[in-house]
């Protein structure tokens, strides 16, 4: 049976960006679609309603049975002045909330730019960190109150959110989602088969490929 996970992104619209006109609800919520289609993709059952009332996403995540609940914040100073990085917090250091939250933090960390705030520790007063039956792990993804850290942030929600998502197919031993072959729907990959000085050759070679089943093939030059 696949394993539980509750995505619980932030809601506090009142906490802005130094840059983008943008806030922690918007793009956490941005955050947290990238984790989700990346944990389906890998195969594990996962709920995220996007609820704003945090004690309703806490009783949803109880009611779901999650395995795991995250909880995806970005974080601030009181002096504005800090881009610290990575940050987890925990019910507590020990046994598999320890090894859980290490996982992510170890996907996260190399990501964020800020290196002189990370660090992984127990906040066992959170609510989501002590209410839910899940493992919780509460995410804090680089500082959002300096230009560096919330450019960042705006430029990299996919990246983020799927940096939480590997940890924990990390935590759980579970193979990651490989990148598909094409970035986009509107790319194409070409292949050539050879290359003549003479015209009437090329030409040649063209009409057997097109007889061969590809009628769409074509002659291009390109300049030696």
């Amino acid at each position: 049976m696949a394993k539980k996970i509750y995505i619980s992104p932030s809601n506090q619209v009142a906490n802005t960006y130094a840059t983008g006109n943008t806030n922690e609800k918007a793009q956490c919520h941005k955050i947290a679609k990238a984790c989700v289609d990346y944990l389906k993709k890998a195969g594990f059952d996962v709920k995220c309603t996007y609820n704003d009332d945090m004690y309703a996403r806490v009783r949803e995540s109880n009611a779901f049975k999650a395995d795991m609940h995250v909880a995806i914040h970005t974080n601030a100073t009181a002096k504005h002045n800090v881009t610290g990085g990575t940050q987890i917090l925990l019910y507590s250091l020990d046994g598999e909330r320890k090894k859980a939250g290490t996982a992510v933090f170890d996907r996260l960390s190399p990501l964020t730019p800020g290196k002189s705030a990370e660090k992984i520790y127990a906040k066992p007063s959170f609510y989501e960190c002590k209410n839910t039956s899940g493992l919780a792990v509460y995410v804090e993804a680089e500082f959002h109150d300096t230009k560096e850290g919330s450019d960042f942030i705006i430029k990299n929600t996919t990246a983020i959110g799927e940096a939480i998502a590997k940890g924990i197919c990390d935590y759980y031993g579970v193979k990651l989602v490989e990148k598909p072959e094409t970035d986009s729907d509107d790319t194409v990959f070409c292949v050539q088969i050879g290359a003549y000085a003479h015209y009437v050759n090329a030409r040649k070679q063209l009409e057997k490929v097109q007889a061969s089943g590809f009628p769409d093939a074509i002659i291009t030059t390109k300049k030696i």
